[in-house]
């Protein structure tokens, strides 16, 4: 049976330990869960994945709607807000915001669209926006009960922007939104996080070493028990079990990364408290929002498509932190510094403090939602894989020079995420896609 880090029962945990290298297990249990995935009642994932740039785009009378303009605000808002709460926002639950408004702002359009359909123009401009503003602001609401009151305030703003007013067609959206925001916060109201931590350290009878905070919850203690959108289960892409410890080769991973620390120099450093985004940020996942962000506006997407590429990415985002989470504390290894206290961390400003993280080491939980959130949106821009794809090796690097990593939980963590994005990816392609993901309990 699968070890769980805490003694509250485990949800829909997996049973088997891979014991191929971790890349090849991770390619192997995603052909292997492909297959089963047909024998089960969630859909049959295709060889393909998500690469459309527009879902729709539709215009009339010379009115252009491919413009994602209420999408890309209501995401800033979300952002702003988490930089603003840090005391209740660390970047695990910041994805878990993050994703839950993308696919709520996704599920209003695609509902609206069905439920009030028109034949483009002002009026489909108008009721996606109203959709998107309308469960952004219940979302939001629900996520941040003190910003309740600016948040209707900017819903009224945006009805009354464009010429004429509020038009009944933004009204009406906003009807939709709402009712799929409900949704999302009944999603959220059954999805495990709110598991209470029971105060006890987590086991480690796999001698991992790892040690927590004494008398403080390890953070993400609850990830590995909750419900993914995605995933049959949370330790559906467990990688093979870490080098173990007084072999060479964790000799070498040891190393590696005293080598990075002694050596490091202002830039590494610099590198190192760029790429932390803990609380009081936008977090990581919300570092590749901004990037979602820029691309989105350049290739003119409207409201339907913009809110698609933040549902998928930000989903799979946080299906690839609870996938990170099984291995952490299932695993428990420990931080490089606790295997050699001189390993040093970079100190940065005030704002940008290094300190150890409160989880265990294996794999590593940056390099897993942002190989995910990367693979994601390189399939909406491919033009910008290969920039991506060398953002994601700055950032798992950062790990390494930051002393809080060793390489190998970079390189599983990269392939975990990467992993978990391309299943997320083929079950977005199946009918109901992320809308029948946020329903399932």
């Amino acid at each position: 049976m699968s070890h769980r880090p805490m003694i509250v029962p485990p949800i829909g945990v997996g049973t088997a330990r891979h014991t191929a290298l971790a890349s090849a297990a991770l390619v192997s249990a995603a052909l292997v869960s492909l297959t089963l995935l047909a024998c089960s009642d969630q859909p049959v994932a295709p060889a393909t994945t998500a690469t459309a740039a527009s879902d729709v785009a539709a215009s009339s009378a010379g009115f252009e709607v491919n413009s994602a303009t209420a999408t890309l605000e209501w995401e800033a808002t979300a952002r702003q807000l988490v930089v603003r709460h840090p005391a209740a926002y660390n970047p695990l639950v910041a994805a878990r915001a993050y994703a839950m408004l993308g696919i709520a702002q996704y599920g209003a359009v695609v509902e609206s669209d069905a439920a009030d359909p028109v034949d483009g123009g002002r009026a489909l401009y108008e009721a996606r926006r109203g959709a998107v503003a309308g469960a952004s602001a219940t979302v939001l609401s629900y996520l941040f009960p003190d910003a309740a009151a600016a948040l209707e305030d900017q819903l009224t703003r945006d009805g009354a922007a464009g010429p004429g007013g509020t038009q009944p067609h933004f009204t009406r959206g906003v009807a939709t939104g709402r009712a799929m925001g409900a949704r999302m916060i009944d999603h959220a109201n059954h999805d495990g996080f709110a598991t209470p931590w029971n105060h006890l350290a987590p086991p480690d009878p796999l001698g991992g070493g790892w040690i927590g905070v004494a008398g403080v919850a390890p953070a993400g203690f609850q990830f590995p028990l909750m419900k993914p959108y995605f995933l049959m289960t949370q330790s559906q892409f467990r990688p093979a079990p870490p080098i173990a410890q007084g072999t060479p080769e964790f000799a070498a991973d040891l190393q590696a990364v005293r080598d990075a620390t002694t050596g490091r120099t202002a830039a590494d450093s610099t590198l190192a408290i760029f790429w932390n985004l803990n609380v009081g940020t936008v977090t990581a996942l919300g570092y590749w929002n901004e990037r979602a962000a820029e691309y989105i506006p350049a290739h003119a997407l409207d409201e339907r498509s913009a809110s698609h590429v933040f549902a998928l990415m930000n989903s799979a985002g946080l299906d690839a932190l609870i996938g990170c989470w099984d291995a952490k504390y299932y695993y428990m290894r420990l931080r490089p510094s606790m295997a050699d206290p001189t390993i040093t961390r970079p100190v940065g400003p005030p704002e940008f403090p290094y300190p150890l993280p409160n989880h265990p080491s294996y794999p590593s939980g940056h390099s897993c939602v942002s190989a995910s959130a990367t693979r994601v949106l390189a399939s909406f821009f491919p033009e910008h894989a290969a920039t991506l794809d060398q953002m994601v090796a700055d950032a798992g690097r950062s790990r390494v020079v930051g002393g809080i990593h060793f390489p190998s939980d970079v390189a599983v963590g990269q392939a975990l995420g990467r992993a978990v994005a391309d299943w997320a990816m083929a079950y977005d392609q199946q009918p109901g896609g992320l809308l029948r993901a946020m329903d399932q309990r």
